[in-house]
């Protein structure tokens, strides 16, 4: 078996995908996203596909890690993941290396499970009928109609009534694709701005929508604080990062008695402890890429099912074969409880065949062997910006 599941050749395109939005945040104006998209061809001509990063710095390290998997056995994952880090401090490049790293496992999996016949939630443990995952879908901190500078948005902010366009933009989404939960996107810019838009946006959804914000760590604790109270009468499902490291939201969270969320402050396995001992997220929201793959969110997983910490999934913009990814996670794992994180409502085109519709707020896990979708060569070669083979 193993002669036949060894690595022949690695393949890597950069894909830049528009965007149905201008996506305004505290960190980032985009109107596209930029994705590496990555197969791994075996000796028998199977092909696994993964995906990570499409920024340059993430592109050039996973260029530079593929060489290692010519001739590995690609049922052998774990000797794989060893070969790169035994340790937090034996990877370099942080989470880059780990990104990186992530992609090619994924590609790894894919292809097991199409050797195997299996899908990849049943490679983890959990057969059986084909789920649908709720999801929950980003929003801007702004809705724009066109990129614009930083300067140009801050003028937006001073007019709070421009906040009901945001409200009528979720109305539209949730009656188009049945979205019941949201992730408001602070630009931590101005703490009216943010007070008027969840309050926009809970009047337009209704009492039962589950409406997260997230400011990306853009304001000070204290600040956090004094937003947060002005926010419980909207009744946000958790506050996603609202201050920087672990200190600041265990001292917002003593404070409000509100859930909590961190995509930011626990994303590495060093992290935990320390997050144990001075409890600052009530949910750590794991993001595949930055826990290095599926194996290392697994693991962080578990660990926090030990400690009795809530686990979510975490995702932005990324094409359907990281989707795919996180919605055989959220089936394999009973623990995911929320809305997982999709950004797929807003990609204006993908790059695989194989997901179905977004209906009722879900996504069905694609069913076939692996990740269960294909590539659209056309759609690749339309999105494809840079290309290298490694063999």
């Amino acid at each position: 078996m193993s002669g036949a599941a060894t690595v022949r050749s690695v393949r890597l395109r950069r894909v830049r995908l528009q965007l149905g939005m201008v996506y305004v945040s505290s960190m980032y104006v985009m109107a596209t996203t930029e994705r590496t998209v990555i197969e791994v061809t075996l000796a028998d001509g199977t092909v696994g596909l993964g995906e990570t990063l499409g920024y340059p710095d993430c592109y050039a390290a996973t260029a530079r890690l593929a060489p290692s998997l010519i001739g590995r056995d690609a049922m052998d994952r774990a000797g794989f993941r060893r070969s790169f880090s035994r340790s937090v401090f034996d990877n370099r490049q942080g989470r880059i290396g780990w990104s990186a790293f992530a992609g090619l496992e994924l590609a790894l999996w894919d292809a097991a499970g199409k050797r195997l016949g299996l899908p990849l939630r049943a490679l983890m443990g959990a057969p059986g009928p084909v789920p649908h995952v709720p999801l929950c879908c980003p929003l801007p901190a702004v809705a724009l109609s066109r990129p614009a500078s930083r300067a140009e948005i801050a003028a937006e902010y001073r007019d709070l009534s421009r906040t009901a366009a945001l409200g009528e933009l979720a109305a539209e989404l949730a009656a188009r694709h049945g979205f019941g939960a949201f992730k408001y996107k602070s630009a931590a810019a101005s703490a009216d701005w943010d007070v008027a838009a969840m309050g926009a946006l809970r009047g337009a959804l209704g009492p039962d929508a589950a409406i997260r914000i997230d400011p990306n760590a853009g304001w000070p604790t204290a600040a956090a604080v004094r937003l947060a109270e002005r926010l419980r009468p909207h009744a946000p499902e958790w506050l996603e990062d609202p201050c920087d490291d672990r200190e600041g939201l265990a001292r917002l969270r003593g404070a409000t008695g509100m859930t909590v969320a961190t995509n930011m402050a626990v994303i590495q396995p060093d992290h935990i402890p320390a997050a144990l001992r001075l409890p600052g997220a009530d949910v750590w929201l794991g993001d595949v890429f930055m826990w290095g793959g599926i194996e290392g969110w697994r693991d962080m997983a578990a660990t926090a099912a030990l400690f009795g910490v809530e686990v979510a999934l975490h995702s932005l913009f990324e094409t359907g074969i990281a989707t795919a990814a996180n919605l055989h996670l959220a089936a394999a794992h009973p623990a995911v409880r929320r809305a997982t994180d999709c950004g797929a409502a807003w990609l204006s085109s993908d790059v695989v065949t194989g997901l179905g519709p977004i209906r009722n707020g879900a996504m069905a896990v694609p069913d076939g062997p692996g990740l269960g979708v294909s590539l659209d060569e056309a759609a690749m070669a339309a999105a494809t910006t840079e290309e290298r083979m490694i063999t």
